[in-house]
């Protein structure tokens, strides 16, 4: 027989697997990326972002999308598409701008509405018989029981009556005279139960002060006029549309006409 051979002198170095072969600093260097090469690639990568039209749009300070919708609008004519992303900024500036004026003056009015609104709430309390002139209440009242009223614990019932009558009579335009009718009516009940001091007595004929125990009844007749107002009034009708049943004519001489606290 031959001579042995040492196989392993004639495997070459090509032929092993690099994974397993012992890596030199020589062909680690060589393995890596070139730097200058690195650098060019960037570039063109680069450049290709650059070309992107998408990219170009959105350069203008547009979203994605709006720069895609332009650019199809433009049927892909990146200078018309440009043009359109200005006349949209335009635009979309001039509607801003439109909605802060708008949103200024809307504030300015509620402003100003609630400045008239606690003027209004001032003048019904430091001159109720001015404020609600010409309601059907005030005028039935006449000027001693209403300032005997106003000048009373009963005030402030009596504002919300005037309140509500205003209110009625605003709503229900159509049957404005039988609202006026009944808060007519609830006035000239209430003066049937004011009782004056030396009525009947007095020689002259005049007659003194509203008795206190008197505006007592008419204050608790005035009390449960308004609680009856406001369940009818604020209460959904039976039938939409239609006018509270409690404004309808009524005979006054079937009602009764004066308040028994006994």
């Amino acid at each position: 027989s031959g001579p042995r051979r040492n196989r392993s002198a004639d495997v070459q170095v090509d032929d092993v697997p690099k994974k397993h072969r012992k890596v030199s600093d020589d062909d680690a260097a060589d393995d890596a990326e070139d730097p200058a090469e690195e650098a060019e690639i960037a570039d063109e990568e680069e450049e290709e972002e650059e070309d992107d039209p998408i990219e170009l749009l959105k350069a203008q300070g547009v979203s994605e999308d709006v720069a895609e919708r332009m650019l199809e609008k433009a049927d892909g004519d990146l200078d018309a598409a440009v043009m359109l992303i200005v006349e949209h900024q335009e635009l979309e500036k001039e509607e801003n701008d439109l909605a802060k004026v708008m949103e200024e003056s809307l504030q300015e009015a509620e402003a100003e509405s609630q400045k008239r609104r606690d003027l209004d709430e001032e003048r019904k309390r430091s001159a109720p018989a001015e404020f609600f002139q010409g309601c059907s209440f005030l005028e039935n009242l006449g000027e001693d029981v209403a300032t005997a009223l106003f000048s009373s614990d009963a005030k402030e019932d009596v504002i919300a009556i005037l309140d509500l009558e205003r209110k009625c009579r605003q709503w229900y335009r159509a049957r404005g005279g039988d609202v006026a009718d009944y808060f007519s009516r609830i006035a000239v009940k209430a003066v049937a139960n004011v009782e004056h001091e030396g009525k009947g007595g007095d020689e002259s004929g005049e007659q003194g002060n509203i008795k206190a125990s008197s505006m007592e009844i008419v204050h608790s007749l005035l009390v449960a006029h308004l609680s009856d107002l406001q369940d009818a009034v604020l209460s959904l009708p039976t039938i939409p549309g239609t006018i509270p049943a409690i404004f309808a004519p009524i005979d006054v001489e079937s009602k009764i006409e004066t308040v028994d606290l006994t």
